[in-house]
């Protein structure tokens, strides 16, 4: 049996490297300092980090405009590897088809609207378009292949009641799905949760207050060893940063990558995946022992090994 754990660990039991801004290839270099600094960063192709980087979890930031573009700052900060949202959809659900039994792949989808008008064609997002949004997560990923709400709800009264009390779903239950977060807060997630507090019926999760009844996945930038581990031994998933904003990277400072692992996190995001000469040629992000993933250390299952988790030895590769 490829993977003897499957019916014993959860979704929650295991913890996977993602990418930051997944989209983001660097800015022209001509963009004033004071603009580019943070923005000296870029990824490989969504295939490409799914493939040979380990990672796990994809993040794009999304305007309301044609097609819904993806990038970091319209006009200033606009070049992607992937773009409209439809074709990074694409890309990800090819990778998972071509390579079922992976690890469950999250997909954060951040709504951003324009602090300065920049694009005129961009509008602020409204319940239209995440009606529209939820549209397009639909058509790149069949239902069958996508875990949704609904799914580990169940019969519990509210979502946060069943990830707390009856947990998530098992490994074997969500090997090779892709589970989709609207990575958002204020407006497009209150828009989001109207009328649905447990998201009944919704296509994607949430990043949600643990004391709300969408309270399921959660986030946490900052790694704060003790929130963190409340919140993993409460039965929720959690998002936290390795690095924010090049700091890290630019001193060779490992220490918040460590106590973002250590934290039991499920998620570990980071700008860094794979080293970048031009900014530190040692400094990187790959989860402890275990690409592409490992047993969350906060969840105690003495018998996991990270090749419980995900073995690209036992991927079933189909050709698309």
């Amino acid at each position: 049996m490829a993977y003897p754990l499957d019916d014993t660990l959860r979704l929650n039991d295991i913890q996977v490297l993602g990418s930051h801004n997944s989209y983001h290839e660097r800015p022209d270099p001509t963009l004033p300092a004071e603009l580019g600094r943070d923005a000296d960063y870029e990824h490989a192709p969504l295939e490409q980090q799914l493939e040979e980087q380990g990672v796990r979890s994809i993040e794009l930031d999304v305007y309301n405009g044609d097609d819904f573009p993806v990038e970091h700052t319209p006009v200033v900060d606009d070049e992607s590897n992937c773009s409209p949202l439809a074709d990074c959809l694409d890309a990800i659900a090819r990778w998972s088809e071509a390579n079922r039994g992976h690890v469950p792949i999250f997909v954060f989808i951040e709504p951003k609207n324009q602090t300065l008008p920049l694009d005129r064609g961009l509008r602020a997002f409204d319940r239209a378009a995440l009606e529209r949004l939820d549209g397009l997560v639909e058509d790149a990923f069949p239902r069958d292949r996508r875990l949704t709400p609904d799914d580990v709800r169940g019969d519990a009264e509210t979502l946060r009641d069943a990830v707390r009390e009856q947990g998530w779903p098992t490994l074997g239950d969500v090997r090779g799905k892709i589970v989709p977060v609207l990575f958002a807060g204020g407006d497009p997630r209150d828009d989001y949760l109207e009328g649905r507090p447990s998201l009944e019926g919704a296509t994607m999760f949430v990043t949600a207050d643990p004391h709300e009844p969408s309270g399921a996945i959660v986030r946490v930038d900052e790694p704060d060893e003790r929130e963190i581990e409340e919140l993993v031994a409460d039965g929720f998933v959690v998002r936290t940063e390795a690095d924010t904003a090049l700091e890290e990277a630019r001193t060779g400072d490992t220490r918040r990558r460590d106590l973002a692992f250590a934290t039991g996190a499920q998620v570990v995001v980071t700008d860094f995946p794979v080293a970048d000469p031009s900014i530190d040629p040692d400094y990187v992000v790959q989860v402890p022992g275990g690409k592409p993933a490992r047993c969350s250390p906060a969840r105690r299952h003495e018998r996991c090994r990270s090749t419980d988790v995900e073995n690209p030895r036992h991927l079933t590769r189909v050709d698309p």
